[in-house]
C-alpha cells in the first residue's frame, strides 16, 4: 500500500513538472533563461534572424553557437545573437 502512494505522489510530481516546463513557468520565473525572435536592429547589416536571449539565474545567457549563430553583443542580462538561417526554436 505504501508503494502505491509513493508511485501516485511520483506521478502527480513528474505531471506537474511537465505541465511547468509546457506553461514555461521557470522561464517567465526567470530561473531558466529564454529566447525571443526581435527585429533587425537598427542600422544593422546582414540577412538573417535576430534573436535577444535573457538570463536565467539556474542556467546563465544561452549559448546559440550550436545553431551557427554569431553573439552580437550582450547588455545587462540580455544577449543579441544574429543567425544565417531560420531557427525555429534555439538549442541551447
Amino acid at each position: 500500500m505504501v508503494l502505491i502512494k509513493i508511485a501516485i505522489v511520483a506521478v502527480a510530481i513528474a505531471a506537474t513538472l511537465g505541465f511547468a516546463k509546457q506553461q514555461m513557468w521557470f522561464e517567465r520565473a526567470g530561473l531558466l533563461s529564454q529566447c525571443e525572435k526581435v527585429a533587425t536592429p537598427y542600422g544593422a547589416r546582414g540577412g538573417g534572424q535576430w534573436w535577444s536571449c535573457k538570463e536565467g539565474a539556474l542556467n546563465g545567457l544561452p549559448n546559440l553557437a550550436a545553431d551557427h549563430c554569431d553573439s552580437r553583443g550582450v547588455r545587462g542580462n540580455t544577449e543579441l545573437w544574429l543567425c544565417p538561417y531560420s531557427v525555429d526554436k534555439p538549442t541551447f
